[in-house]
């Protein structure tokens, strides 16, 4: 019998791949992360398919560089200590990917201007407001 195909990979997934990668301690692998995220959403994904979005492995490899350096690293007295460690090395870890991310977007800008020049649109036109009719949300990213 075939298998079915899982859910597409949306934003909504790639959210909570995030959040499982945030979360995850101990030894990190493609057939692990799979593993929990079937358990997270009942969805069974393939290497291939995770891999495919740059986001999810810019985000894996980042945890795995990040688990390394943990792994190096003695094991503090003080819990306190500990602890403190932990949340250091969680926010050095989206401080990197959240680099990353601003310097896609900065790329991405740099096309957009090359190519509303190429096409005559000038700064001006550009700025103009949305219409009352637009309803903007911040959260949502743009592809």
């Amino acid at each position: 019998m075939a298998k079915s195909r899982a859910r597409v990979i949306d934003d909504d997934v790639i959210e909570v791949v995030h959040e499982i990668l945030s979360d995850w301690t101990g030894k990190l692998t493609w057939d692990l992360l799979i593993a929990a995220i079937k358990k997270g959403i009942g969805a069974e994904y393939t290497r291939q398919a995770l891999a495919n979005h740059k986001k999810i492995t810019q985000e894996f490899n980042l945890r795995k560089r990040s688990l390394q350096l943990e792994a190096g690293r003695p094991v503090p007295a003080d819990s306190r200590v500990e602890a403190l460690q932990k949340r250091l090395d969680g926010l050095q870890a989206e401080n990197e990917r959240l680099s990353i991310e601003c310097n896609n977007y900065r790329a991405k800008f740099f096309v957009w201007v090359h190519n509303a020049g190429k096409h005559g649109l000038s700064e001006k036109k550009l700025n103009e407001p949305l219409p009352h009719s637009v309803v903007v949300n911040p959260s949502r990213t743009l592809r």
